[in-house]
């Protein structure tokens, strides 16, 4: 079966930064469209605000996954939200499709879900839900499982971020509310289509890893991504000097610098990157360009350019910005001195 990928924006407002945020080093939407291709899309279309366009097409053409044919959708100063959705509907015709937002993964393969259907009656929609952090499923959710007939048994449900559509499902969804209250409703269109009478079927999975930008999130995604790395990825790293120490995972690129540190995999350590006399612990990524010296990280997201020094004690569960920088200062009077950005978090302990 030949899918069609289609990635929606999650909310309304289209915010493009969130699909760029780097977790393992790379954006999240590369992360995305790989797992697509993994389970057998050979063309995919995005719909973006047109204010990132530019970004997004830069960041995909450099990092994503190579033989996909990417066609990217725009709205915002022309076209609105919905003409966009109408125009992919047009692209998609009568083929089969998994949409998917595109700032948010499942926690099993993508290849696995479509492998399934594959093998069953293929209904006209497959919506999958998962386990909700919560202790009640959500009103939406709840009216779409009833209306279908799927057993709750007292379980608290959430709908993933992904589902597939049989051949010409997206056309007749339309574009008419997407949308609940500036987020994408994929229960409300699923229940629509159900009420048109379309077959609707509701598979169970392991999970859905939803990144809205909060260090929790970022965090939660990259231990996710750095536990799929090769095993054997450390075979081929020759390091500065042999008083490296490399446990596990490792993925360092050849035109980084390691010297003198202890590296504790799963990890990997960007382009250009610098760690001397340093200590990065499991579940840590080091981006492009970053200088580490001095300095003990664990479970962390480290972007690219920025510089962490004799920092005097362990990092750990943080995300650090691109161009930051982290050094301790042994300057009088000793105080704490902080230049913090809007929406900064900063976690004294």
């Amino acid at each position: 079966m030949t899918l069609m990928g289609v990635l929606m924006p999650t909310t309304s407002a289209g915010a493009a930064g969130g699909l760029l945020q780097r977790v393992a080093n790379r954006p999240i939407v590369c992360h995305v469209l790989d797992q697509l291709k993994r389970a057998g899309v050979d063309s995919a279309t995005l719909i973006v605000p047109s204010w990132g366009l530019d970004d997004l097409r830069a960041s995909i053409a450099g990092e994503g996954p190579a033989d996909v044919d990417i066609c990217f959708v725009p709205y915002g100063h022309e076209r609105t939200l919905e003409d966009a959705v109408n125009a992919v509907a047009e692209l998609v015709g009568e083929r089969p499709c998994l949409l998917h937002v595109a700032d948010g993964l499942p926690t099993q393969p993508l290849s696995e879900l479509v492998q399934a259907q594959a093998e069953d009656e293929r209904p006209d929609v497959v919506a999958y839900v998962h386990r909700s952090s919560g202790e009640s499923t959500a009103l939406g959710t709840h009216r779409l499982l009833r209306s279908v007939g799927y057993a709750v048994n007292g379980q608290a449900l959430e709908l993933a971020g992904v589902c597939m559509l049989g051949p010409g499902a997206l056309r007749r969804a339309g574009a008419a509310q997407w949308w609940r209250d500036g987020r994408l409703d994929l229960a409300g269109i699923s229940e629509r289509l159900a009420r048109g009478g379309a077959n609707v079927a509701i598979r169970p999975i392991e999970g859905w890893l939803q990144c809205g930008g909060s260090t929790r999130q970022l965090l939660e995604l990259n231990r996710f991504l750095l536990d799929l790395l090769p095993h054997q990825a450390n075979g081929s790293v020759s390091f500065e000097d042999e008083a490296n120490r490399i446990e596990g995972c490792v993925v360092v690129h050849p035109t980084a610098r390691v010297e003198s540190s202890t590296i504790v995999g799963p990890t990997v350590i960007g382009p250009n990157a610098q760690v001397v006399d340093a200590y990065i612990g499991p579940y840590t990524s080091i981006g492009a360009e970053v200088q580490v010296e001095g300095a003990e990280i664990e479970r962390s997201i480290i972007l690219p350019r920025a510089k962490i020094t004799h920092i005097g004690g362990r990092l750990v569960g943080s995300v650090v910005g691109h161009d930051a920088l982290v050094f301790r200062d042994f300057s009088l009077p000793r105080a704490l001195r902080l230049n913090v950005g809007d929406g900064g978090e900063v976690a004294l302990c």
